[in-house]
């Protein structure tokens, strides 16, 4: 299924890349993703480029012992979740305001 981030619009300067992260209500893992940027209407000619769509886990901690080591539990499904980011760049010789958009793979 495909989204969009409508609201707000995003800017990227001629030659700049930018990093975008996304993600959903814990735990978060919607599988494989893709995102790329969608210009605006009326923008100028540009070639809105994705270089690396990511996924990453982060991890909370898991349990904390009295007098011990705090545990943690990357992975485990009740104390991890898993985000997502994209680098998007402007190849294009001019600015432009572009939506964040994707879906499954």
């Amino acid at each position: 299924m495909g989204w969009r981030v409508t609201s707000p619009s995003y800017y990227v300067a001629p030659g700049s890349v930018i990093r975008m992260a996304f993600w959903w209500n814990k735990p978060g893992d919607k599988g494989a993703q893709w995102a790329m940027a969608h210009p605006m209407a009326g923008e100028p000619s540009s070639a809105l480029v994705t270089e690396r769509v990511a996924k990453r886990v982060d991890c909370e901690i898991g349990v904390i012992i009295i007098n011990g080591p705090a545990q943690y539990g990357c992975g485990d499904a009740r104390t991890a979740y898993w985000s997502y980011y994209v680098d998007i760049k402007n190849d294009g010789t001019q600015g432009c305001r572009f939506q964040l958009e994707g879906g499954g793979v």
